[in-house]
Order: C-alpha cells, then sequence, then structure tokens
C-alpha cells in the first residue's frame, strides 16, 4: 500500500510542478521591446547606459512570427520567430546570403519585463521592457 501512495504523491508532484511552469505565446511578446541592459555575463561587462540611450536599441515582435531588431536608428537583423518555451527559434534572413539560425533563451517574462540570450558560449544577454 504504502508504494501505491508514493506513487501517488510522486505523481501529484509532477502534475504540480508542469502547472506551475510558464509559457509564452505569440502573442504577448507583440509589440516593441527597448534594451534598458545589455551584458555580456561570461565576461562581466554591461554596455554602458549612455551607449544604450544614444542608439536606443530594439527589438520587435510582430504578428506572422516577423522579428526586427534595431540599433542607432537602423534595422540591424531582421526574420522569423517561433517560441518552443524556454527558447526564441529565430531565422535571420541573411539577404543574398540566405538564413541562419539563432536560439534566444528566454530568462524572465514577466511584468513587462523580457531577459533574454544567445545560447552560444560567448553569450550576451538582454533585458527589455515592453513599450508598446
Amino acid at each position: 500500500m504504502s508504494k501505491i501512495l508514493s506513487w501517488c504523491i510522486l505523481w501529484l508532484a509532477v502534475i504540480a510542478i508542469s502547472g506551475c511552469s510558464r509559457s509564452v505565446k505569440n502573442e504577448e511578446m507583440h509589440g516593441v521591446w527597448k534594451y534598458i541592459q545589455v551584458e555580456n555575463p561570461n565576461q562581466g561587462t554591461i554596455t554602458p547606459a549612455e551607449e544604450i540611450e544614444a542608439n536606443e536599441p530594439s527589438i520587435r515582435f510582430s504578428p506572422g512570427n516577423k522579428l526586427e531588431m534595431t540599433w542607432g536608428g537602423k534595422v540591424l537583423s531582421e526574420g522569423t520567430y517561433r517560441i518552443a518555451y524556454p527558447v526564441i527559434e529565430y531565422r535571420e534572413n541573411l539577404k543574398e546570403k540566405g538564413s541562419r539560425e539563432i536560439k534566444f533563451l528566454i530568462k524572465k517574462f514577466e511584468d513587462n519585463v523580457l531577459v533574454f540570450q544567445t545560447m552560444e558560449a560567448d553569450a550576451v544577454r538582454v533585458t527589455a521592457r515592453k513599450v508598446n
């Protein structure tokens, strides 16, 4: 009888934990997210606030799974995305050179704040606030 009880408790714990995980829907991402911090956690460097303010970097998620990154008023990167939470799978359009796949790990998504980082050895982490 104790084995059955143990399995029931384990099963309930698994259900409770899986029910607590947060997923992100495309519609929640839609809009412009203004960068408020850019850091390289492996190197311990942070882009100076003055540089962020001067260049007004942002990422825009649009209907049709379109994504656009801007810096200094210029489009740095554009393409399409898919959310496989906690990962943003981004297909960057390289114009005549085709495309490339980039994955971003969502570290935080709450209260109109998005923290995401590249999934490379030399990661870049961005903290952004939704502006519209």
